[in-house]
């Protein structure tokens, strides 16, 4: 197994083995775990789930669903299945080494409820790669664009599923355009400030897929000071 440290969340009782080196989690995924409001019998998927982060809090949040987390990259499912065995989840969360952009309906048990994604952000083409391998992967878009994923979540969704994401802001008018270009409607959007007074640095989408509902646009979330750092923007 590859070295690695442990974080415990105690309002959830859980404890989260991620690379002691490589990719770690930040607040993103939890800010998206919380926001999601999954209905009793949902079925989920995590699309890059990294260590498993949000299938664990949000399987503790909401016991009645089932959770599947996929990612790409080996080291980082054995990490997620360790997760889930530690924290006893094992009947609750499945996790699946795939490559997204090959995922079928078939591959997760047929198509689920809601889609969430906390993806690479920053663009095909722009800024220095990272020469670390997992942080490569999971900042920028090497192993999957923008649209390959909107494309898989709507081949995996039902009718009327759901789609979240977690984004920087400069990316807004994009994710929502291509959103709508692969037949999804904007729900609602949150934006997310790291300081009162400064612009927002992310935003909550939630789109809903074969339907054009009215947008929603929700109370703004200003994090504590002491969380800023972990943002990684």
């Amino acid at each position: 197994m590859h070295p690695c440290t442990v974080e415990r969340f105690p309002d959830h009782a859980l404890k989260v083995y991620q690379p002691k080196t490589g990719y770690r989690f930040s607040i993103d995924p939890i800010l998206l775990a919380d926001h999601a409001d999954p209905l009793p019998g949902d079925r989920i998927a995590d699309l890059g789930t990294g260590c498993g982060i949000i299938p664990l809090l949000l399987s503790r949040k909401h016991p009645e669903t089932h959770i599947t987390g996929i990612e790409i990259q080996g080291a980082l499912v054995d990490i997620a299945n360790k997760n889930i065995q530690k924290n006893h989840l094992t009947d609750q969360v499945t996790i699946l080494l795939s490559d997204i952009r090959s995922l079928v309906p078939a591959d997760l048990g047929g198509p689920v409820d809601l889609v969430v994604t906390n993806p690479p952000y920053i663009k095909q083409g722009c800024g220095r790669i990272n020469p670390h391998p997992q942080k490569a992967i999971a900042r920028h878009e090497v192993e999957i664009t923008l649209d390959e994923l909107l494309d898989s979540a709507t081949k995996i969704l039902t009718f009327r599923g759901r789609f979240m994401i977690i984004f920087p802001m400069e990316r807004l008018n994009e994710v929502m355009e291509r959103t709508r270009h692969h037949g999804m409607g904007p729900f609602s959007l949150r934006f997310i400030h790291t300081h009162v007074n400064k612009p927002a640095k992310l935003f909550i989408l939630t789109a809903m897929h074969n339907r054009t509902p009215l947008l929603t646009i929700l109370p703004p979330l200003f994090l504590p000071l002491d969380t800023t750092p972990e943002t990684g923007y």
